[in-house]
């Protein structure tokens, strides 16, 4: 079941770098992830956990922008690939696992989403004819029904 977990909340930072985050935040702090006396406790914190989803929701807007960058240019993907890292070492890390197991996982989810998603959404576009702002909406819901999903199976 771990393994799901960090895999999925993995690929939706690959989609939305700070999505994973956010969950994963609001899961510790609301007990869906029991991080008490570890490295990655901090993320329990009222403060951060509202930091990173207010962020989340910023990214959101972000990404609609015609200005913004491709989340396969190498800074966006190496940010997403240490926010998928970062969500899956806590998922295994709250479960009595590897740190390290987890991090690898959540970070290779996150660079195969970050150009599955880049790829599927222009392909999409393309196909349909819809704005891309309109796919990226439906980008949004995927990123939420995982999130979500990944946070009502934990514990």
């Amino acid at each position: 079941m771990r393994s799901s977990r960090a895999l999925g909340l993995g690929a939706i930072s690959g989609l939305r770098s700070l999505s994973g985050p956010a969950f994963v935040s609001r899961g510790a702090r609301h007990g869906h992830l029991d991080l008490t006396g570890t490295s990655l406790a901090f993320l329990g914190s009222p403060r951060l956990s509202a930091a990173v989803v207010v962020m989340a929701l910023g990214e959101l807007v972000g990404d609609k922008l015609p200005m913004t960058p491709s989340r396969t240019a190498l800074p966006p993907l190496l940010g997403r690939a240490a926010s998928g890292a970062l969500v899956g070492a806590a998922v295994f890390v709250s479960e009595g696992g590897r740190a390290t197991t987890g991090a690898a996982l959540g970070s290779t989810a996150a660079i195969v989403a970050a150009f599955a998603g880049e790829r599927l959404r222009a392909l999409t576009v393309e196909k349909t004819g819809l704005p891309n702002p309109v796919i990226a909406l439906a980008e949004d819901a995927t990123v939420l029904i995982v999130g979500l999903s990944s946070l009502r199976h934990a514990r």
